[in-house]
């Protein structure tokens, strides 16, 4: 990776922090995928619950790469993370056809988000050292990739690999040469790409701080009609009291 990127390293150039999330289905392989690319072993991970995250530097870039976990349950999260995000690694497990409706219907609401909707997205079509892995073309056509990005006005690269069967500087070359491309991407776009991301990451914590003060607001409402007062008997006491 440090040779793919050379043309990073500029002298004149500053170093630019970038953020990238990584996602898809459960057992699609994103942790592998991110191990790999850190230099640990990506065999025989765990599941990611919430998320995890890795930090690396790529020539002139510092990048940190959220890997968001991908079971029905917390998918919920990944919007958490899209104002701050440069660009999306999506990964599918290309060898489960059956789950690629499912694939399919979670990328289309991943790229229908006005805060992922024409960002550069890398498509890693992962397990292909799984006997009946589907074809990249195969895969292009399941997920409706073509119309889905062109709709959706994203700088698209579909790679296929295998993220089990190396790591560091023995990693998948596919994986390599898609981080290359989505980090040369991300350049040539990148005062776009920043001022925007200031933007939205401003406006979703002032969303976040509204919802902050929305609920310290409900719990203090709650507290104070808990201490309303009942008449009972011949005296008066507090719903506390009475409890």
């Amino acid at each position: 990776m440090g040779e793919c990127c050379s043309f990073f390293q500029k002298p004149e150039e500053p170093v630019r922090k970038v953020t990238l999330v990584m996602v898809g289905l459960d057992n699609a392989g994103k942790t592998a995928t991110a191990k790999g690319i850190q230099g640990e072993c990506p065999e025989d991970v765990a599941p990611t619950v919430g998320f995890s995250k890795i930090d690396l530097r790529q020539g002139k870039f510092e990048v940190t790469i959220f890997d968001l976990g991908g079971g029905k349950r917390i998918r919920g999260i990944w919007k958490n993370y899209y104002a701050e995000s440069y660009g999306v690694i999506f990964v599918v497990d290309s060898s489960d056809e059956k789950r690629m409706k499912e694939t399919k219907e979670t990328m289309t609401k991943l790229l229908e988000h006005p805060r992922i909707s024409g960002k550069p997205i890398l498509v890693l079509a992962n397990k292909q050292d799984k006997e009946g892995a589907l074809a990249e073309a195969d895969v292009i056509e399941c997920l409706s990739l073509e119309k889905l990005v062109n709709e959706h006005k994203c700088h698209c690269q579909i790679e296929s690999c295998s993220a089990v069967m190396g790591y560091g500087k023995k990693i998948d070359k596919s994986i390599t040469k898609g981080l290359y491309w989505l980090l040369h991407s991300i350049a040539n776009d990148f005062d776009t790409l920043h001022e925007r991301i200031k933007k939205d990451t401003t406006e979703q914590r002032a969303l976040e701080q509204q919802e902050k003060l929305e609920r310290a607001a409900r719990v203090k409402k709650i507290r104070e009609e808990s201490f309303l007062f009942l008449y009972e008997g011949s005296h008066w006491r507090t719903k506390g009291e009475r409890a």
